[in-house]
């Protein structure tokens, strides 16, 4: 009796250190994160960067506690590794088609060619990066369209990153007629952009340029080109498209609409 007696409290022992160990393990794990999260965050990493390592955090924590807690229990923990190796394996194979995205996904948290909040350009699409994930990158579009894009197509092809460097350009196309005098067209519309707000008028770096571009079936295009900080963007660029019509219109210089000249030939 007292032999099942002491089997009974050892095994009531076994299991309460067993929950024990779960229990100190996940409040460590919890800490350990916290500690880590502000740490990163002091540094200014990227958002994404401090989720991916949160989760790599927790995921060896818990696998160590657990482990823990089974041989605690008597468990033989070698099967469950070996089991778990297989079904690890298991996953890998059914999953290949995704481990590219994954590898991509780390390589774009580490090398960093877009952080999060970051304005990019991706094939027809433009938009905020909401969220790097290990398989996905979430954008914001101006639209509010929220655009998922698989990690390995963004690292085989070409991304624009607008916020890269704090200053833009802004551009704008302005078609003029052929006998229009393009000198009167530079001032006019140079005039316009030295009085638009937010505009950067640094001589040196940043000079307002006013060219002739190229020569259009009924036109000739004008190209105007300035800076200013990103997040004035598209406030300096309408702006700057409305102003530059209205002056011009006060100039009696009128914006031409494509022409087709058709000559009938009478052969009577």
């Amino acid at each position: 009796m007292d032999k099942y007696w002491n089997i009974w409290i050892d095994a009531l022992i076994n299991i309460g250190e067993a929950v024990l160990i779960l229990l100190i393990g996940f409040l460590i794990t919890i800490i350990i994160t916290k500690l880590f999260v502000k740490g990163m965050q002091k540094t200014q990493v990227d958002p994404s960067l401090i989720n991916f390592f949160k989760r790599v955090i927790r995921i060896v924590c818990y696998v160590i506690i657990i482990i823990s807690a089974l041989s605690q229990l008597g468990i033989s923990t070698t099967g469950i590794i070996a089991s778990f190796s297989a079904v690890a394996a298991a996953f890998a194979l059914a999953l290949k088609d995704s481990l590219s995205d994954i590898a991509s996904g780390v390589v774009i948290l580490f090398t960093r060619p877009f952080v999060t909040d970051d304005f990019i350009e991706f094939d027809s699409h433009k938009g905020f990066v909401e969220r790097i994930d290990l398989m996905h990158t979430y954008i914001r579009t101006y639209d509010d369209t929220n655009v998922v894009i698989p990690n390995s197509n963004i690292t085989t092809t070409k991304v624009t990153n607008y916020t890269k460097n704090p200053e833009i350009r802004v551009q704008v196309q302005i078609p003029i007629p052929y006998e229009t005098d393009f000198d009167r067209v530079k001032e006019i519309v140079l005039s316009v952009v030295r009085r638009t707000d937010n505009v950067i008028l640094d001589v040196e770096k940043f000079t307002p340029q006013v060219r002739l571009e190229r020569y259009l079936d009924s036109s000739v295009e004008v190209v105007s080109r300035c800076w200013t900080k990103f997040e004035n963007y598209w406030k300096v660029y309408y702006f700057l498209t409305e102003s530059i019509k209205k002056e011009l219109e006060k100039n009696d210089i009128l914006i031409p609409f494509n022409q087709l000249d058709v000559h009938i030939i009478d052969k009577k």
